[in-house]
């Protein structure tokens, strides 16, 4: 009986010492909050699923963005977007900040909202990012490795004109030595 018992211990010990090296909040039972989706096939249309795993309310949510047109939040939800692309507006990158009306209007715990947004048809690609999220108590965290759209870098933009550049470059050359190879005739 002494045996079982002390088994127990270990057994209790080593799933302590797990949790412990694996975070309090997967001790807990999950992340406080985890968000999924992101580009659909034409990646003109980011969609993402926000689930609250916390004990609060979730009140406010910011998604960093290039080049988006359109946002759209939870319904009753009030949003607030720098650099959406118009007319005479800088090509930058910018954020989508989305807030509930109150905390009771809010992600309640153990529940999900959807959030959507429409990029424009050329100069964005997908990424990964971070999303920050604010709770009822003020307190906010970011969580990384969301899907968002991202600034091109100028190799990409670039890139298949630098690549039909090379390939002409290439062209002009084996014609100009094979010129020079072949002996007149005459």
């Amino acid at each position: 009986m002494k045996r079982v018992h002390a088994d127990r211990r270990v057994w209790l010990r080593l799933l302590a010492a797990i949790s412990s090296l694996i975070g309090p909040e997967w001790a807990a039972g999950g992340p406080p909050v985890v968000i999924t989706g992101g580009a659909d096939a034409s990646g003109h249309i980011y969609t993402w699923q926000v689930n609250n795993g916390d004990d609060l309310p979730i009140v406010e949510v910011r998604f960093p963005h290039h080049r988006g047109v359109l946002f759209f939040p939870p319904a009753g939800w009030s949003s607030d977007c720098t650099a959406l692309v118009h007319v005479g507006a800088k090509d930058e990158p910018g954020v989508c900040t989305s807030r509930a009306p109150a905390p009771a209007e809010g992600i309640a715990p153990g529940r999900a909202a959807a959030f959507s947004m429409q990029i424009a048809p050329a100069g964005a690609k997908r990424g990964q990012g971070e999303v920050a999220v604010r709770f009822a108590d003020g307190n906010e965290t970011r969580i990384a490795g969301v899907e968002l759209p991202q600034r091109e870098a100028a190799g990409d933009k670039y890139v298949s004109l630098i690549a039909l550049g090379a390939v002409f470059v290439i062209f002009v050359t084996v014609r100009a030595v094979r010129k020079v190879r072949v002996p007149l005739a005459g």
